[in-house]
């Protein structure tokens, strides 16, 4: 199996040729079944190869970064309590074992929910009858106005046929009889006006007595009184009489219309109290029915079914792997309470599973959707599954109060799997494909120290070594790609040499000028100003960061830096002697 992380320190150590080896092996690896394919031509070992040398050496290797994390399901179902209250478990599915969709999951104590439904079914149906006589009464109330508005309306309505009546009829009979009876005084005036003349005549010649005269003389007075009596009849009637039977009947109309007005606001006031009362009963028999079906729903999901089949994980033990062993409480059991909303159980679907792996920031940029991988699972036998880089993670996360520098993205890796028994939380070790090198001199990368901007190489030279200035090209976490200032089967020293071992000298400026580094004015290299890669979504476009204020830059001084390596131990950037330290090695283990 191959070895996936190589920890070289800064002394020689024992079985250098097998870390020779070794970055050969993983450097050109495409790891399937245990089988290696890379493409090396290595040289016939030379006099004076020891097992701290390595040989640069043609060859063509993956530029790879191993990343640790652990297994997840690609998809998983969260179980939690649907309740709106505390309850407690009274059975449970084994935690470990294959639910299929429709298995009962967990039950809980169901017996409170029933009570209450108990309780509101009686409610309910009290609710429900004093609804019914509410409805009544409306109904009543609606008839009973029907029948005030009709004999409101036959009073106005007869109080109208009375007003026409007296004014087409009452009056014009009225006006025909005063009218009759002063004509027949003005005829019987004049007649007897004429008579008391002629009397009178006649009494003077003789022909009459004087009894005659006066009896038709009291005649014709009667009939001035008379035709008085009429004339005075037609005006009293016309000036009075007739005004104050207009006014009367007038009277009778209007309060038969008030009536009705009356009659109307009253049957609109009792109407609508009586459908204030309906209306209110029937939101009570909705309230108590919505309380009742939620009370039943509340029933019916105390029994927790498995919406999907998976593997049954705790969350309490989700928990233990989170915050490590010792935590509180123990994994779900019979009797424990749980309260609303709760996690309970995960039912993650292993038969697609991922392996989420933290890279550092530096190289997340280099790291796309599509590329590569192999995962490593120790708890699967220590067997090498292929995979493809599913996403990058879009926010870094930190090291916490153990490293607050340390800045990691969470890479998810689609795996390969066949019938393994995979688990979610088994730790795993990736391999990510970040390029390819084909034909190029390389060297292992605990071989390559630097000072600066400048990159070098140990070489030897009698007995003791020499600092040789390279120009590096892609590197993976144990092969550097050398472009120039090296030819291949030259030796290199691969750990860091003793003060004595080293010859002291100044860097040649045409050397380094051949090489592409800049020189200051001062004749010393100048560090060129390089812009990290962007970082790639799983659309393969950039994805924009935010800017950081002064502030926050200021926080991130100490930080780790951006191109691979770790700070060397004291932060000086400088080795022993000659002012070295490794670039690209391995990465540090993580605590």
């Amino acid at each position: 199996m191959t070895k996936f992380k190589a920890n070289i320190g800064g002394r020689a150590r024992r079985g250098g040729a097998l870390w020779w080896t070794l970055g050969v092996l993983a450097g050109g690896g495409t790891l399937a079944g245990g089988t290696l394919a890379l493409q090396t031509r290595q040289p016939a070992r030379t006099s004076g190869m020891t097992a701290d040398r390595a040989v640069a050496s043609k060859a063509s290797f993956d530029v790879t970064t191993t990343a640790s994390g652990e297994l997840e399901a690609r998809e998983r179902i969260e179980i939690r309590s649907p309740l709106d209250q505390e309850s407690t478990i009274v059975q449970i599915m084994d935690e470990g074992v294959w639910a299929n969709k429709g298995d009962v999951l967990i039950q809980l104590n169901a017996d409170p929910i029933q009570q209450k439904i108990d309780d509101e079914s009686l409610r309910f149906r009290t609710e429900s009858a004093e609804f019914g006589t509410a409805q009544t009464d409306y109904n009543i109330q609606e008839k009973d106005n029907e029948a005030k508005v009709r004999q409101a309306q036959l009073k106005v309505t007869l109080a109208e046929l009375a007003l026409n009546q007296w004014r087409e009829g009452d009056v014009q009979k009225k006006r025909q009889d005063l009218s009759l009876g002063l004509d027949k005084a003005t005829l019987e005036l004049s007649r007897l006006a004429e008579r008391y003349t002629r009397s009178q005549d006649l009494l003077a010649e003789g022909f009459v007595s004087k009894d005659e005269c006066d009896r038709d003389e009291v005649s014709y007075i009667e009939a001035i009184s008379a035709y008085n009596t009429a004339v005075l009849a037609r005006d009293v009637y016309e000036h009075y009489e007739l005004v104050k039977d207009e006014k009367s009947k007038m009277s009778d109309l209007d309060e038969a219309q008030h009536e009705l007005e009356r009659v109307k606001l009253n049957n609109a006031n009792q109407l609508a109290n009586k459908l204030t009362r309906l209306e209110s009963q029937r939101e009570r028999v909705s309230i108590v029915e919505k309380r009742l079906a939620k009370l039943k729903q509340d029933l019916a999901a105390a029994t927790i079914i498995a919406p999907s089949e998976g593997l049954v994980v705790y969350a309490s033990s989700m928990e233990r792997n989170m915050w490590g062993r010792g935590g509180d409480g123990g994994p779900l059991q019979i009797g424990q309470q749980v309260w609303s909303n709760q996690l309970l159980m995960i039912l993650p679907n292993t038969t697609e599973m991922v392996a989420a792996v933290r890279v550092s920031e530096s190289l997340a940029g280099r790291v796309q959707a599509g590329q590569r991988a192999s995962v490593k699972v120790d708890a699967a036998g220590g067997r090498v599954f292929d995979g493809e880089v599913e996403s990058i993670g879009v926010m870094a996360e930190t090291g916490g109060w153990r490293d607050p520098n340390l800045r990691e993205y969470t890479v998810r890796i689609r795996l390969n799997i066949d019938e393994a028994s995979l688990k979610p939380a088994m730790r795993c070790e990736a391999r990510l494909v970040l390029d390819h090198v084909d034909d190029a001199i390389a060297v292992p990368v605990q071989g390559v120290f630097s000072e600066g901007p400048v990159n070098y190489v140990y070489t030897p030279q009698g007995s003791k070594f020499v600092r040789t200035p390279v120009k590096l090209g892609r590197r993976s976490d144990t092969r550097a790609e050398l472009k120039e200032g090296l030819e291949a089967g030259k030796q290199i020293l691969i750990r860091e040499p003793a003060p004595g071992e080293i010859i002291a000298q100044a860097w040649d400026t045409d050397v380094l000028k051949t090489l592409g580094y800049k020189i200051g004015l001062d004749g010393q290299p100048m560090a060129e100003a390089t812009q990290p890669p962007p970082m790639l979504g799983p659309d393969g476009q950039p994805i924009t960061q935010p800017k950081r204020d002064a502030a926050q830059q200021g926080d991130n001084k100490n930080a780790a830096p951006r191109d691979g390596g770790q700070r060397p131990p004291g932060g000086n950037g400088k080795g022993k002697n000659g002012g070295g330290n490794r670039t690209g090695g391995s990465p540090r283990p993580r605590g």
